[in-house]
């Protein structure tokens, strides 16, 4: 299951620009997110991880809460740009799940060696 996930993502990744493009803000996010709180509220690395993956997703969990006004309003802005390449990124990794599930055993065989000509 896990290795169709990231299968389903390399393919994405590696069939659209459009989808290296949000993976590659969806890390950027992430990333920032992470950095961002670690140094501003003091969080251990894999605490500020955990808070942006728990952010972006909207799981949100309340375990962790940014307690300085600047962390707060970084939050907001964080949210609003993040959520919609959240989203972007699970429905790209969706659909391409969703194809290779509708794929035939033959449609890799035929892309690798090309078509039947007559």
């Amino acid at each position: 299951m896990i290795a169709r996930f990231f299968a389903a993502i390399w393919r994405s990744i590696k069939r659209e620009p459009q989808a290296r493009a949000v993976f590659i803000f969806v890390i950027i996010m992430l990333l920032s997110g992470t950095i961002f709180f670690a140094e501003v509220e003091h969080w251990d690395w894999i605490d500020a991880l955990w808070y942006c993956v728990m952010t972006l997703s909207t799981v949100g969990t309340g375990d962790f809460v940014p307690h300085t006004t600047f962390g707060k309003v970084f939050t907001i802005i964080y949210i609003f740009m993040g959520i919609g390449a959240f989203v972007a990124a699970a429905r790209i990794i969706a659909q391409h799940a969703m194809d290779q599930a509708n794929e035939s055993p033959f449609d890799k065989i035929r892309e690798k060696f090309g078509k039947h000509k007559n």
